[in-house]
C-alpha cells in the first residue's frame, strides 16, 4: 500500500504539471485578434516575463510539497508527529486534532516562504503588490486561526459522531451504523457549508477587509437604474478596499435569498469607467437571477455525501494498511490525510464537469450583462480586467476543459459579440 499511495501522489504531480506546463509552452502562440489590443508590445513582454516566474515558482513549490509528502511517508515522519501528539493528550479525539493540527502547521511553515517570495518578491517587482508585512503578518495569523476554529470544530464534532455512533454501533453488531454516521455527518457539513455561504461577506470577508455601501454619484444612480430594468432588489452592493493589498481588479456576488451580497473592488471603480462597472454589476446580477450560488451549493451538498460515503468504507479497511507507514495500530488521523492523498486524482476528474459548468454560467452571465447592460461595455471591462489581472491570453485549450472555471477571455468576448450581431 505504501509503494501505491507513493505511485498516486506522484500522479497527482505529474497531472498538475502536464496541465501547467500546457499552458506555459503556449505563451508565443499568436494572440487571438479579438484580444490583441489588451497588450501593447511593452505589456505583453512583462506578461511573459511574469507568466515565466510564476510558473517556476509554481512548479518548484509543486515538487518540493510532493518530496516532502514523499519523504514523510518513506521515513516515518506521520508516526513521530502521531507519537508527539499522543504524548500531548490521552483524549481520543483531541490527540486525533493535535496530530492534523501538527500536519497543517507543518504544511503551513514548508509553504510560507514560497507565499512570501510571491507576494513580496515577484508581485511587487511586477505592481500587484501593495500588501504591508504588518497586513501579510495579519492575514496569516487570521487565516490560521479561522482555518484552525473552523476546521477543528467541525471535525471534532465527526470524530466524536465516528467514535459515539459508528464504532459502538459496530461493536455491538448493528449493520447500519454506517448509515446513521453518514446521514448525521453529511447533514452537519452541509448545515456548516450553508452557514457558511450565508455569512460569507457579513462576517468572513470583514475579517481581512473593509466593506462600505456604494456612495451616491453617476455609479450609484446608473446601479439603481439597471436593478429596476432587471428587477433585482438591491439589498446590499459594497466596494472592498482591496487596493490595501492588490492592485488586481474583480467583483463577486455572494450568498442567496435574504443574504444575497454584490461586492465590487475599489480597484475596479478606480481603473474602470462608469459603463464598464455597470456592466461588470449587471454580469453579477446575471449569476443572482440565474442562482448560480444556490445551485453550486447544492452540487457540493451531493459531493459532499459521495465523498463521506466513500470515506467510510475506505476507514473501515484503513486499519489493515496501517504498518505499512510505521503504525503499529490503526490510526484515524493518519487515514482522514490517506485518504486525501488517494482520491486527489478522482477530486480532479470530478471537478471536470464542475469547471464545465462554471464556464457555462460564466457565458449565461456575460449574455445577461449584455442584453441589460451593454454588450460593447462588457467587452471593455473584459480587457481591462485582463489587461490589469496579466490574464493568460492564449491558454491551452486542454487546459481550459480540465481545470478552467472562467472560458478565455477571447471566447467570452467571441460569445458577447454574436449576442450583439457584430
Amino acid at each position: 500500500m505504501l509503494v501505491f499511495t507513493i505511485l498516486i501522489v506522484i500522479l497527482t504531480l505529474v497531472l498538475e504539471t502536464t496541465i501547467s506546463l500546457l499552458n506555459y509552452r503556449r505563451r508565443n502562440q499568436p494572440i487571438p485578434e479579438n484580444v490583441r489590443d489588451v497588450y501593447d508590445s511593452a505589456q505583453y513582454k512583462r506578461w511573459l516575463d511574469y507568466t515565466m516566474e510564476t510558473h517556476r515558482l509554481a512548479m518548484f513549490s509543486r515538487v518540493f510539497n510532493t518530496g516532502t509528502l514523499i519523504a514523510m511517508l518513506l521515513f516515518n515522519g506521520f508516526p513521530y508527529l502521531a507519537q508527539r501528539a499522543d504524548d500531548l493528550t490521552g483524549h481520543e479525539i483531541m490527540r486525533i486534532l493535535v496530530f492534523l493540527g501538527m500536519v497543517y502547521l507543518l504544511q503551513y511553515i514548508l509553504n510560507l516562504g514560497f507565499k512570501l517570495y510571491r507576494t513580496f518578491g515577484i508581485e511587487s517587482r511586477y505592481g500587484f503588490n501593495a500588501t504591508t508585512p504588518r497586513v501579510f503578518v495579519q492575514d496569516q495569523i487570521k487565516s490560521v486561526i479561522l482555518g484552525l476554529l473552523l476546521g477543528g470544530g467541525l471535525l471534532y464534532c465527526l470524530l466524536w459522531l465516528y467514535f459515539n455512533l459508528f464504532e459502538a454501533s459496530s461493536q455491538s453488531g448493528s449493520g447500519s451504523a454506517w448509515i446513521r454516521v453518514w446521514l448525521v455527518s453529511w447533514l452537519l457539513i452541509v448545515l456548516v457549508t450553508l452557514i457558511v455561504n450565508l455569512l460569507y461577506t457579513k462576517v468572513f470577508i470583514r475579517l481581512f477587509n473593509t466593506l462600505t455601501p456604494l456612495r451616491s454619484g453617476p455609479l450609484y444612480d446608473q446601479i439603481v437604474e439597471l436593478a429596476d430594468k432587471t428587477c433585482y432588489a438591491i439589498k446590499e452592493i459594497s466596494v472592498m478596499d482591496a487596493s490595501r493589498r492588490s492592485t488586481r481588479l474583480n467583483a463577486f456576488f455572494s450568498g442567496f435569498g435574504r443574504f444575497k451580497h454584490i461586492v465590487l473592488y475599489d480597484t475596479l471603480i478606480e481603473k474602470c469607467g462608469t459603463e464598464e462597472v455597470v456592466a461588470v454589476l449587471a454580469h453579477e446580477i446575471g449569476h443572482a437571477k440565474h442562482k448560480d450560488v444556490l445551485k453550486n451549493f447544492l452540487l457540493s451538498v451531493v459531493q459532499i455525501g459521495a465523498t463521506l460515503a466513500l470515506l467510510l468504507f475506505f476507514l473501515t479497511a484503513s486499519g489493515s494498511w496501517a504498518p505499512s507507514f510505521g503504525f503499529s495500530t490503526a490510526h484515524l488521523g493518519f487515514a482522514l490525510l490517506h485518504f486525501g492523498m488517494l482520491t486527489d486524482p478522482l477530486g480532479f476528474l470530478l471537478g471536470i464537469p464542475l469547471t464545465a459548468i462554471s464556464r457555462k454560467a460564466e457565458y449565461a452571465a456575460d449574455g445577461f450583462a449584455s442584453s441589460t447592460a451593454s454588450g460593447p461595455a462588457m467587452i471593455r471591462a473584459l480587457k481591462t480586467l485582463a489587461r490589469e489581472n496579466f490574464s493568460n491570453l492564449t491558454p491551452h485549450p486542454l487546459a481550459v476543459k480540465l481545470t478552467y472555471t472562467h472560458p478565455p477571455i477571447s471566447q467570452r468576448i467571441e460569445a458577447i459579440a454574436r449576442l450583439d450581431g457584430e
